[in-house]
């Protein structure tokens, strides 16, 4: 008995160890076949007196990993993609896999034999960052990532916007420790950073939780493949599903410089999406449901009418048919509104004009602490459908581009919702019915990224719409980031985003930023 204790003692540690080894591989496992798998599905032909090098991709999708280059001394012989056989004739070379400067990149010396295909040994690893807004929504959130033995700034990073049916690329790497950034800052932020360790041979899967709207972090890790979306190497779906809420409730009473109530705020959301990306079809669907409310009840007084905090509902439904991996046709639906009527308090005594689309005018008066109603449910109903191409132009070291284009309908239906504009010249507060109106017309879009050089980067997102009763005067929405590495410690950021919407108002809207960053260590 004394034995057997003493055997299972040693035992168990062992497979303890056994265990966390088998969950380590399946945390960093690939998302593409084996190696040998891929070679033996990989149909190019070499042709005879020639060899062949084999570089495995580590993601679904080799369009997501960045160009393999081959070198022969300090010329340029050859380059492909992982997952490809790249024809070469026998000799010594240098293989350069990886993101970033070729410098930057891992280096394999290989020997090529004729009729025969080396394979390329792994020793680089890879990096899928996704980022994500506060509800697990994926957005075109930016980042830029510095490799920690050197500080050496290997790019600017990008997620994806499932609406464009844009790829997750998939970051080589050499093996060691990387901070990620927010983009433009240095290696020495204190804030809106996070670290990860990329090894040789796996696939790292790195959430990044942005705010949408300052690109402010919120939290960031690895995450396992079942977490990222995938079911396994063999699935063509990422999905995602994510229900949460909150409820808060607060008093306060005797409280110096504080008035005595009592506060109930609640929150619930559900938020979905799922694509399937299986090479020639590509499909995603999005659903967004946020509600809030808040209740407040002074002492001494009545209750304040509960009022909404947030009601937003959204889906988004995008189909692409690729003809080859450039091109294929589209189709998007989608739609935006309001589940639940609007209502505004009234902090004093006030009186209401709604001045309705027949030319009447009706005046309420409504008591402080009253409410009025400015919208019914569905108060904002928009639909917007779409059908045209979608091409990737370039998806390269240097670039990636994507253009869309074709006939775009949009139904904007307000149901008896009013909206304020207030006017000096009379007493009232005044509200005016917001009229529907529908548009058909030709839409285009152009997504991408440049690098012009090393160092600088220009992220582009271009919208256009125009009505067929009025295509010289289209809806233009433009989205740029151009930023500028100067040196380690310094960078410069500027941003503009220029709306042209003449449905609302005449004039061109222009939002401009410019932030130099920068750090230095003093010890």
């Amino acid at each position: 008995m004394r034995k057997r204790s003493i055997l299972t003692a040693l035992l168990i540690p062992c497979g303890l160890v056994a265990n966390a080894a088998l969950a380590q591989e399946d945390l960093y496992r690939w998302a593409a076949p084996t190696a040998n798998e891929q070679l033996a599905a990989d149909a190019t032909v070499v042709p005879s007196g020639q060899g062949a090098l084999f570089a495995p991709a580590m993601s679904s999708d080799r369009q997501d990993e960045p160009q393999v280059l081959v070198f022969r001394g300090d010329q340029q012989v050859a380059s492909g993609k992982t997952g490809e056989r790249i024809v070469v004739p026998p000799g010594e070379y240098v293989v350069h896999v990886g993101s970033g400067a070729i410098n930057q990149m891992v280096r394999n010396e290989v020997s090529v034999t004729a009729g025969r295909t080396t394979m390329v040994d792994p020793v680089w690893g890879g990096l899928r960052i996704e980022v994500v807004d506060e509800n697990n929504i994926a957005f075109r959130g930016t980042y830029e990532i510095i490799r920690s033995t050197d500080r050496e700034v290997l790019g600017i990073g990008y997620g994806r916007d499932l609406l464009q049916g844009e790829p997750l690329n998939t970051w080589l790497l050499e093996p060691g420790l990387y901070r990620i950034v927010r983009s433009g800052e240095t290696y020495r932020a204190r804030r809106d950073f996070a670290t990860v360790d990329v090894r040789a041979g796996s696939l790292v899967r790195f959430k990044l939780v942005q705010n949408e709207t300052t690109g402010e972090f919120r939290g960031a890790g690895v995450v396992s493949a079942e977490e990222a979306g995938e079911a396994g190497a063999d699935t063509y779906w990422t999905r995602r599903v994510t229900l949460g809420g909150a409820v808060s409730f607060n008093t306060t009473d005797n409280v110096a410089g504080a008035t005595n109530q009592s506060t109930i705020n609640g929150l619930v959301f559900l938020d979905t999406y799922v694509t399937y990306d299986d090479g020639a079809n590509f499909g995603s669907a999005l659903f967004e449901l946020e509600e809030g409310v808040l209740r407040v009840d002074p002492e001494g007084s009545d209750a304040l009418p509960t009022q909404k905090t947030q009601d937003r509902f959204r889906t988004d439904l995008l189909y692409v048919r690729f003809v080859n991996e450039h091109w294929g046709p589209y189709a998007r639906f989608g739609i935006l509104t309001n589940l639940f009527a609007s209502d505004v308090l009234a902090t004093d005594d006030v009186n209401v004009a709604f001045n309705k689309l027949d030319g009447t005018r009706d005046v309420v008066f409504v008591p402080a602490n009253s409410e009025y109603r400015t919208a019914d449910a569905f108060g904002s109903l928009r639909v917007r459908e779409g059908l045209g191409i979608n091409y990737r132009l370039a998806r390269n070291r240097w670039a990636t581009l994507n253009w869309r284009g074709g006939i775009g309908f949009r139904q904007n239906n307000f149901n008896d919702a009013f909206l304020l504009d207030d006017s000096a010249a009379t007493p009232e507060l005044d509200y005016f019915e917001i009229d529907d109106f529908n548009e058909e017309g030709l839409e285009t879009t152009l997504v991408g990224s440049v690098r012009m050089t090393r160092n600088l980067l220009w992220i582009t997102d271009f919208g256009v719409f125009g009505d067929f009763g009025d295509l010289g005067d289209p809806t233009i929405d433009w989205r740029n980031t151009l930023s500028l590495r100067l040196s380690r410690r310094i960078s410069i950021d500027y941003t503009a985003d220029i709306l042209r919407q003449p449905q609302v108002i005449d004039e061109t809207q222009l939002r401009q930023n410019v932030l130099l960053r920068f750090s230095w260590d003093l010890l």
